[in-house]
C-alpha cells in the first residue's frame, strides 16, 4: 500500500521539532558515508522549469526523489519515496510546506553546529515564504534577543515584522536597509530572491556566521566578493552543488579568491569529521541549497508522522 499525503496533512503531523531532529541525524549518518545525494538537475523550457533531485538513506533502506515544478512563478513541489529492498513505492507526498520545514530545519542546523553559543541577535533579508520556518528554526537552537528584518518592499518587512514578532513573542522590527539588518548582528540569514549581493563582507562583525539560503543558480551572489574573503570557514550542504548553484562561491573560485578544497560539507561538520569554528572571533559562511537527501529524510518524517496519526490516503499501487 502507498500512502499518498497533501500538504494539508503534513502541516497537521510535522512539526518543526521533529524535522531539525530528522536532518541532524540525516546529515550525521550522511556524513558517515550512510547516505548518498542525487545533485539537483534542471529541465528549462519556454514555459518553466522542471527541477529533479533525489538521494538514498542507507541507513532505513530507503530511496527518494524531488520533482518540482517553476512556472510563471509558481512552484509545486512532490516526493516519491521507495523501499530500498523491495522498490515499492512508500509514499507520495505533496512537498510545499515539507520543503518549508525541510529548509528551516537545514539553517538550524547549521546554526546549531556554526555559531557561536548563547544568545543572539538576528538579521533576515527576505520576507517571503520561507522567512517564517528559518527564524523558527532557529529559535529552537538559539535564544534570539531580536530579529532584524528587511526585503525591498516596505509594507511586506514591516507586515513581516508586525506578523512575527506576535507569532514568535520576540522584537522583531523592520530595517531600513540591507546594511541596517546586517550590522551588529551575530547571526544574518539571506532569503531572498536576488541576483545581486545583499550582504557585504564590511558590514558583518567578528564572530558571526552567514547563512545563504536564496537562490540555486550560478548568477546568484547572495554574498559579495568581501564576504567570501572574510569568511574564515565556508561551509555547503553539498559540495557538488555548489560548483553549479553557488554563484558567489564560483565567483570567488573562478577570481582565485578562495579554493574548492578549503569549502567543506555540513555533513562533516555534524558528524564531527571537521569543526565548524575554531574560535568565537571567526566569520563563518553557509551556503544552504537544499540537498535531495534531505527530502529525502523529511519525507520518511512526513510518512511515518502521517501513519502515526492516521492521516493521508493509502491505496494499491
Amino acid at each position: 500500500m502507498t500512502l499518498f499525503l497533501k500538504d494539508e496533512d503534513v502541516a497537521q503531523c510535522v512539526t518543526m521539532d521533529s524535522m531539525l531532529e530528522a536532518i541532524e541525524s540525516m546529515q550525521q549518518h550522511y556524513g558517515h558515508g550512510e547516505a548518498h545525494n542525487m545533485t539537483r538537475r534542471k529541465v528549462i523550457a519556454d514555459s518553466g522549469m522542471l527541477s529533479v533531485m533525489g538521494g538514498g538513506l542507507f541507513h532505513m533502506g530507503l530511496l527518494g526523489v524531488k520533482t518540482y515544478t517553476v512556472v510563471k512563478g509558481s512552484y509545486s513541489f512532490q516526493v516519491s519515496l521507495y523501499d530500498a529492498n523491495t522498490g515499492e513505492l512508500l509514499c507520495y507526498t505533496q512537498a510545499n510546506r515539507l520543503g518549508q520545514l525541510r529548509t528551516g530545519a537545514t539553517t538550524g542546523v547549521s546554526v546549531k553546529h556554526l555559531s557561536n553559543p548563547g544568545d543572539i541577535n538576528v538579521g533576515i533579508i527576505g520576507t517571503g515564504g520561507q522567512a517564517p520556518t528559518q527564524l523558527e528554526a532557529v529559535s529552537k537552537v538559539r535564544n534570539i534577543n531580536c530579529v532584524k528584518a528587511f526585503s525591498r518592499t516596505k509594507d511586506r518587512r514591516e507586515e513581516f515584522a508586525s506578523r512575527m514578532t506576535k507569532t514568535m513573542g520576540i522584537e522583531v522590527s523592520a530595517a531600513a536597509t540591507n546594511e541596517g539588518a546586517v550590522r551588529d548582528c551575530d547571526l544574518i540569514i539571506c532569503v531572498a530572491a536576488t541576483m545581486d549581493p545583499v550582504v557585504e563582507g564590511t558590514w558583518l562583525k567578528n564572530g558571526s556566521t552567514v547563512i545563504g539560503a536564496g537562490p540555486t543558480t550560478w548568477r546568484a551572489k547572495e554574498v559579495d566578493e568581501d564576504t567570501i574573503t572574510r569568511a574564515d570557514k565556508i561551509i555547503v550542504d553539498s559540495a557538488e552543488q555548489a560548483g553549479i548553484e553557488a554563484g558567489d562561491l564560483c565567483n570567488a573560485v573562478d577570481k582565485g579568491l578562495i579554493q574548492w578544497s578549503k569549502v567543506h560539507e555540513l555533513r562533516h561538520v555534524v558528524s564531527g569529521a571537521v569543526t565548524g569554528r575554531d574560535n568565537a572571533g571567526q566569520i563563518v559562511y553557509a551556503k544552504i541549497m537544499g540537498t535531495g537527501v534531505a527530502d529525502v529524510a523529511a519525507a520518511k518524517l512526513a510518512y511515518d508522522s502521517a501513519k502515526a496519526n492516521g492521516l493521508g490516503r493509502e491505496m494499491d499501487w
